[in-house]
C-alpha cells in the first residue's frame, strides 16, 4: 500500500463515520471530501471537476423532473383514486391490490414521489376502512424499493451503477436487464409482506389519535386584558387563565409584536392580547374571569366557528428538500409562515406534546399542526412540508396528463431500441415536459434533489481518488481472496450482502457509486462478466429493509406510522435476508457469469 492510498482509504473511514453519526448532512460531508482530496494533492483541480461532467448526476436529475411532472399533471394521483374507488375492506384486501400497483408504477417513476403521493392517500384509506395506517405504510414503502428494482429508471441507484460502468468503459445496463431478477425478488418480498410481514407489522399510534377524543370542535379566540384588569402584572402561570379546562394558551401578543419569552413568564400589561384554543364548554368560564374581555368581531364574540375560523388538526412530514430541516420548530416560525401552531412532535417512535420548541427539525419528522382551512391550504401548496390528508396538493395540470406519461413511455421505448445514453434520453423528456407545460421552468428547479446531486459529486470524487492511487484494484483483489475467487456464485452473494449491509447505515446513492468500480475491477480479475456484478451492486444498493435511515422513502413513512426503529429491524431484517438469499440464486440463473 501507498502513503496516497492509505490517505484516500483513511478518508473515506472518516466520511463513512461522519455520515453514520449524521451530526452534519451528507452532502456536506461529501463536499467536503472532494475539497480535502484537491487540498491533499489526491486529485487535481481538473480531476475533480472532471466528475461534474458524469452522465449519471444529468440522468438522475432528469429523472428528478419528469417524475415531478408525472406527480403536477396528476398521473400518480389518477391511479390512487382509481385504487380507492376498488380496494376491498380488510387490511390484507387492500395490500393485496396495493403493493402490487405501487411495485408497477415505481418500476417507471422514482419512488420517492410515488410514496409522497400515495402517504396521504393510504391513511385516508386506512381511516375510513378502520386499519391503522401502520399496517399499511411499512408495506407501501417497501413495494416501492422492490418496484425500483425493475427497470433502469425505478431508481436513481440503478441509473448510478449503469451510468458509472460506462464511464469506465464498460458497458451499460438496458433499461430492462433488471427486470428478470427484479420480478422474482419483487414477487417474493409482496408475498413474504402478505403473509408472515403482515403479522409482524405493529399497531402504532399515529400523533392524530393521541387528541382525536380531546379536541373535537375547538376555536380559537382571542380575549384583551383590560387596563383596571387584576391580571396586570401577574405572571401567566399564577393567573386563573392556566386554570380553565380544556383551554390552550397558545400566544401572547403586545402591540404588534409576539412576546418571545416562555408564556409561563410573561407578565401581564393592559392591552396584552392573549389568544387561546378552547372548546365551547369553557366559552362561559372564559368570559366570566375578572378584567378580562372576550375581543369582539363582526360577530357578537371574539369566539368564531372556523367554517369562517374552525380550528383544524392534521399531521404533515417534512418533505426531503424542506426549508424547515436544520431550522428549530421556533426558528422555523411555521406560525408566520403558513399561521399554524405545532402542537406535536413525533420522531423516532417517540411523540412529543411538550417543550419540542427548540427540537431542531429534520427530514421525516411528523408534526401535527393546528391552524384554520386557508392556512391548511397554504400549507398544502409549500413544499416544506407533506400533508397526510388525501386531499390534492395543488389542482393537478390534468389536460397535460398524456403528454407526462406519453415522455416517459418514449423515454422507455428509446432507451430499449437504441443505444442512446439514458441520461440524453431524460435530458430530451425534460425539454418536452417542460415546453409542453406540464411543469414550469421554476417548478423543474424545485424539483431536483441538489442535496443528492452534490452527495453523488462526492462520492465520485472519492471514487475517481480511488483508482488514481489504485485502490480499487487492491480492494477488489483482497475481497476475492475473503469471499473465495474460486466460487464466483459466492462472490456475488457476498457483493449483494455486503453492497446491502452498507446502505442500512449509508446512503444508497453513496455505496453504489463506490461500489461500482469495485465489483468491476473484480469481475476482471475473475476474467468473468460484468453484468452479473453490476446487477449485485444495483440489488444490494435498493435491498434495504432493516433500516429507516438507508432509503430516502423509509424515512418518509417512519414518523408518519409512528413506527419505532426496531419495528423495521422486527420486518425488514428478514426481508433483508430473503431478498439476499433470493438473488444470489437468481443473478447467475439469469445472467451466467462466464
Amino acid at each position: 500500500m501507498t502513503l496516497e492510498m492509505i490517505m484516500v482509504f483513511a478518508l473515506m473511514g472518516v466520511v463513512f463515520i461522519a455520515m453514520m453519526m449524521e451530526r452534519l448532512r451528507s452532502d456536506v460531508i461529501a463536499v467536503g471530501a472532494m475539497v480535502l482530496l484537491v487540498f491533499t494533492g489526491l486529485l487535481t483541480p481538473q480531476e475533480l471537476f472532471a466528475v461534474f461532467s458524469n452522465q449519471a448526476v444529468i440522468a438522475v436529475a432528469c429523472m428528478f423532473v419528469l417524475s415531478a411532472a408525472l406527480e403536477r399533471t396528476g398521473v400518480i394521483d389518477r391511479v390512487g383514486i382509481w385504487i380507492n374507488g376498488f380496494v376491498g375492506h380488510t387490511e390484507l384486501a387492500v395490500s393485496l391490490t396495493l403493493l402490487p400497483l405501487v411495485a408497477l408504477l415505481s418500476a417507471f417513476v422514482n419512488n420517492t414521489p410515488v410514496v409522497l403521493v400515495f402517504m396521504p392517500m393510504v391513511i385516508g384509506l386506512a381511516v375510513r376502512r378502520n386499519i391503522r395506517p401502520s399496517k399499511l405504510l411499512i408495506p407501501l414503502s417497501f413495494a416501492s424499493i422492490l418496484g425500483g428494482c425493475c427497470t433502469l429508471i425505478g431508481t436513481s441507484t440503478n441509473i448510478l451503477v449503469s451510468s458509472t460502468a460506462h464511464s469506465l468503459g464498460e458497458s451499460s445496463l438496458g433499461m430492462f436487464d433488471l427486470t428478470g431478477v427484479g420480478l422474482i425478488l419483487s414477487l417474493v418480498g409482496m408475498v413474504y409482506l402478505w403473509t408472515i410481514g403482515r403479522k409482524l407489522l405493529p399497531e402504532r399510534e399515529t400523533l392524530s389519535s393521541i387528541l382525536q377524543t380531546t379536541e373535537n370542535k375547538q376555536f380559537f379566540t382571542e380575549a384583551i386584558i383590560i387596563p383596571s384588569s387584576p391580571l396586570i402584572g401577574k405572571k401567566l402561570k399564577d393567573s386563573p387563565l392556566k386554570s380553565i379546562p380544556k383551554a390552550r394558551i397558545l400566544e401572547v401578543i403586545r402591540g404588534d409584536e409576539l412576546i418571545g419569552v416562555p408564556l409561563d413568564q410573561v407578565e401581564f400589561q393592559a392591552g396584552d392580547r392573549v389568544r387561546l384554543s378552547t372548546v365551547f364548554s369553557s366559552v362561559i368560564e372564559l368570559k366570566s374571569l375578572s378584567g378580562l374581555e372576550i375581543q369582539k368581531g363582526e360577530e357578537e364574540m371574539g369566539l368564531e366557528w372556523v367554517g369562517t375560523q374552525k380550528a383544524v388538526i392534521v399531521e404533515c412530514v417534512i418533505s426531503p428538500r424542506s426549508s424547515l430541516t436544520g431550522k428549530s420548530i421556533q426558528k422555523g416560525d411555521l406560525r408566520r409562515l403558513f399561521g399554524v401552531l405545532v402542537l406535536a412532535v413525533h420522531r423516532h417512535g417517540v411523540n412529543l406534546r411538550s417543550k419540542f420548541e427548540s427540537t431542531i427539525l429534520q427530514y421525516g419528522d411528523t408534526l401535527l399542526l393546528e391552524g384554520t382551512e386557508n392556512s391548511m391550504k397554504r400549507l398544502r401548496d409549500s413544499r416544506d412540508v407533506i400533508v397526510l390528508t388525501d386531499e390534492p396538493r395543488q389542482v393537478p395540470r390534468r389536460s397535460k396528463q398524456w403528454i407526462a406519461a406519453g415522455t416517459i413511455l418514449l423515454m422507455v421505448i428509446a432507451a430499449t431500441f437504441s443505444s442512446m445514453p439514458i441520461a440524453t434520453l431524460a435530458f430530451a423528456g425534460v425539454l418536452i415536459v417542460v415546453v409542453a407545460g406540464c411543469l414550469e421552468m421554476d417548478e423543474a428547479y424545485r424539483a431536483v434533489d441538489w442535496r443528492i446531486l452534490f452527495l453523488i459529486f462526492g462520492m465520485l470524487g472519492l471514487g475517481a481518488a480511488l483508482e488514481k492511487t489504485a485502490g480499487i484494484d487492491w480492494l477488489a483483489s483482497h475481497l476475492i481472496s475473503v469471499l473465495g475467487g474460486n466460487q464466483p456464485v459466492v462472490v456475488i452473494s457476498g457483493i449483494v450482502l455486503l453492497t446491502s449491509l452498507l446502505t442500512t447505515f449509508l446512503s444508497n446513492n453513496a455505496v453504489a457509486v463506490v461500489m461500482t468500480p469495485i465489483v468491476l475491477e473484480m469481475a476482471h480479475h475473475l476474467e468473468l462478466s460484468t453484468k452479473p456484478f453490476l446487477i449485485a451492486v444495483a440489488i444490494g444498493a435498493s435491498a434495504c429493509f432493516a433500516s429507516p435511515v438507508g432509503y430516502q422513502t423509509n424515512a418518509l413513512v417512519y414518523s408518519a406510522g409512528g413506527y419505532k426503529f426496531s419495528d423495521f429491524v422486527k420486518v425488514g431484517l428478514p426481508l433483508n435476508l430473503l431478498i439476499w438469499l433470493m438473488a444470489s440464486l437468481v443473478i447467475p440463473w439469469l445472467w451466467p457469469l462466464k
